[in-house]
């Protein structure tokens, strides 16, 4: 019997609640690399521990106590490079959004440890400019000068790394917009995917004499939850219809400013923050919810084309959504999404109100929304399209 070939997903990623969406996608990754036969482990964070976590099992290595970023990011760098010449790997996967020299030290060292090694560096987001130029908008205005000067520091590490980034990664992935390389490396632009058979599929325990909303934040800053605020208080103030409740999800920035829109709009019987939820709480409120939200302001940093982790999870729970960017399979003529412009148009609420009711009226509906997310976004999918594409 052949031995298996190794897959490391080398990331930084804390274990930490608010990070829980995207440590769950590098572990669907790294779960759909081993569906397809591979030894496949990904690396995180906790503490001053890397954890190296293969199927159930778990390694710990602890690291010394830092108070700088770019001296924590030094040392799993090393740690993870330590890893890779002790357990030579076929292929390295990296995640980032602007590259870095940690970055760059990682595919080094699986490149020293097996030249044969194939590296592939995921971007997160592209085109990122668009992002980075808000964080310098917002740096300014909030008159922030570390960050300011932060960021400015991650611009010229980024610089600097992509001149020599050709030398040690194989192939460059991004989910958005379509390129065919990016710092002269070929590029393969994939959907974000889901591990659907770890989220159950949704019982519907939504009340009939309501629709209920769910719209979870993660780390996103553009999630653009206002449009709905701004859409529920038209619809309240215009029609006497179905009364319409909205539940969000997550801590980040944003929601101090979304509590107080809530208020100011009369809107603090309608509109419940939640704070973080676990995985299981989160397969709880879909059940109780008619629609999830996924991105509606992605025009502030210049979007347009998106696979959001999050409209995926929906997709598998059989969670009906709606969002405003152009999605390359999820269009207009299926029964489970809704599609609003990408503008800061306030959401017409009582479009959602009749997309509810008529998802209510296929009680089928959730079943053929998981089916659709296994057919086409099943991370085993996503992730032997870019083995294929790598080589």
């Amino acid at each position: 019997m052949s031995q298996k070939k190794k897959f490391l997903y080398a990331a930084t990623v804390s274990t930490a609640m608010q990070y829980s969406g995207i440590l769950r996608k590098i572990a669907g990754q790294t779960a759909g690399m081993a569906r397809l036969g591979w030894k496949a482990s990904y690396t995180c964070v906790e503490e001053n521990c890397l954890l190296r976590r293969t199927g159930e099992q778990e390694e710990r290595f602890p690291f010394p106590a830092c108070t700088r970023w770019s001296e924590q990011q030094n040392h799993l760098a090393n740690a993870i490079g330590a890893l890779l010449e002790e357990d030579p790997c076929d292929m390295v996967y990296i995640k980032g959004f602007l590259t870095n020299p940690y970055h760059r030290m990682i595919a080094k060292a699986a490149k020293q440890a097996n030249p044969s090694c194939r590296v592939v560096f995921e971007v997160a987001t592209y085109p990122y400019w668009g992002e980075y130029k808000r964080f310098f908008r917002v740096d300014i205005q909030k008159k922030n000068l570390r960050a300011f000067l932060g960021h400015a520091k991650e611009v010229l590490q980024h610089a600097g790394t992509t001149i020599t980034f050709s030398r040690y990664v194989d192939t460059v992935v991004t989910f958005g917009e379509r390129t065919d390389s990016l710092w002269g490396i070929p590029a393969i632009n994939v959907d974000n995917g889901v591990e659907v058979d770890a989220i159950p599929l949704r019982e519907d325990r939504a009340p009939r004499d309501s629709i209920h909303l769910l719209g979870v934040v993660g780390t996103s800053v553009v999630h653009g939850y206002e449009r709905v605020l701004q859409g529920m208080q038209a619809y309240r103030d215009k029609e006497n219809g179905m009364p319409v409740f909205f539940r969000v999800v997550g801590n980040n920035e944003t929601i101090v400013d979304l509590k107080r829109m809530a208020a100011s709009l009369g809107l603090g019987d309608r509109v419940e923050f939640l704070g973080y939820k676990n995985a299981a709480e989160l397969a709880q409120l879909y059940c109780e919810s008619d629609v999830g939200i996924s991105p509606l302001a992605e025009y502030r940093v210049g979007l347009n084309r998106l696979s959001p982790l999050k409209s995926r999870e929906y997709l598998a729970a059989g969670l009906p959504l709606f969002f405003a960017y152009e999605d390359s399979l999820l269009t207009p003529d299926l029964p489970f999404v809704k599609i609003f412009p990408n503008d800061p148009s306030p959401i017409d609420i009582g479009q959602v109100v009749d997309f509810v009711s008529a998802c209510r009226s296929d009680p089928a509906l959730p079943e053929k929304e998981r089916r659709f997310a296994k057919e086409h976004f099943d991370w085993e999918i996503i992730m032997k399209q870019i083995l294929d594409f790598t080589g």
